[in-house]
């Protein structure tokens, strides 16, 4: 039986990152290149035998034969946001700072955010009503990579007013989600607002009509006709199954109360729930109430959709002989998956980052992913 010689070829991979070429045939094995050779006991060279030898001659041709190819280690495909901002009359009441609305706060939060994931996420946006009333179109910007300055110069040519078409909002998100989206790609909606949903004029009016406005002095009991055909009746049931029905189409929602929304806490807890990835703190949907708590929240939800885990397009011959390096440092393999990388699972197709290494890649930065593989030649 022949002996197999196991040279280290390499597997080239990018995330985030522009293409760099494969290996050619000095035979680096790694960002710093070995020639070739690798540090374990070569056989005897005598006589056939089943057992892997590593293939140590000398000079710069050691993975002569060896023919490896070359991959894109690809994390999953960019995630695709809409952010489905309320920009209701409300959004012009002053918020913690008492220089700016809460609509300029808002905008001030959005754009660092924006800045840092730009190349990371593919972010597009919903402002809502686009009227003084209850009208919504859009989304204004579709979602895609590289739409900060799109996006921004959007919300800071806007004017808060109208009511807040809450559940119209998100069906149009959802409609280009569903009529755009790449297969693959995780979908998600981050809905902010700062009051209830409202704009349903075929709900009931008094005595059914729960208000959908946050100042009592226009509740529908006390001013029947502020709930005129429905339109400032809390729209609580339509919401909460426009939300599900973005589950069932695999989009969930996050829900980001901003400042003033807390009288509806329950309901956006609700949502969130319905929405299928509720805040892990106090409440299911994250409550802030001024610019540093919103900003945080769209950070720690845009680090969340960024994947730590690549595919490798092809399981290697030896497993336990592939390395990973991000960025030119080695990255360890841990088996406890608390730090380091490891497969994915059995098939060795996929490899994920854990701890710090994944902290890294999430945040939204460009970073260069190189795995190398031993490769067998017979």
């Amino acid at each position: 039986m022949a002996r197999k010689h196991i040279a280290w070829g390499q597997v080239l991979g990018v995330v985030l990152a522009t293409a760099v070429a494969a290996c050619g045939p000095s035979g680096n094995a790694g960002p710093g290149g070995d020639g070739g050779k690798h540090d374990g006991a070569a056989g005897d060279g005598q006589g056939d035998t089943d057992a892997p030898v590593y293939d140590g001659q000398a000079g710069t041709d050691g993975i002569q034969g060896c023919d490896p190819k070359a991959f894109t280690l690809q994390q999953s495909p960019p995630a695709e946001v809409y952010l489905v901002i309320d920009r209701s009359g409300s959004m012009k009441e002053l918020g913690s700072n008492p220089a700016l609305t809460k609509w300029q706060e808002l905008n001030a939060a959005v754009s660092p955010v924006l800045t840092q994931f730009d190349g990371a996420i593919h972010f597009g946006i919903l402002t809502y009503p686009t009227d003084a009333e209850c009208g919504v179109t859009g989304p204004q910007v579709k979602f895609g990579p590289h739409n900060r300055g799109a996006i921004m110069t959007h919300l800071t040519a806007q004017t808060p007013a109208g009511g807040t078409p809450t559940a119209a909002a998100l069906n149009n998100a959802s409609s280009s989600l569903r009529a755009l989206g790449t297969t693959g790609a995780q979908k998600l909606v981050i809905l902010a607002t700062d009051g209830g949903p409202n704009c349903n004029y075929f709900l009931s009016a008094t005595p059914y009509c729960v208000c959908g406005l946050a100042n009592a002095q226009y509740c529908c009991t006390n001013y029947p006709s502020t709930c005129f055909f429905g339109q400032n009746c809390l729209d609580d049931t339509h919401v909460l199954e426009v939300i599900a029905d973005l589950r069932t189409a695999g989009i969930d929602t996050v829900v980001i109360g901003l400042a003033g929304s807390g009288t509806y806490a329950s309901l956006l807890d609700q949502m969130a729930v319905a929405g299928g990835r509720p805040n892990a703190g106090s409440t299911y949907y994250y409550a802030t109430t001024n610019q540093a708590e919103l900003e945080a929240a769209l950070q720690t939800i845009a680090v969340s959709v960024i994947s730590c885990e690549i595919d490798l397009q092809e399981a290697p011959d030896i497993p336990d002989g592939v390395k990973v390096y991000m960025d030119g440092v080695e990255v360890q393999r841990d088996t406890t998956q608390q730090s380091g990388w490891d497969y994915a699972d059995g098939t060795h197709m996929k490899i994920k980052l854990f701890g710090a290494a994944c902290q890294t890649l999430q945040d939204g930065q460009k970073h260069e992913v190189i795995a190398t593989f031993p490769c067998v030649v017979y």
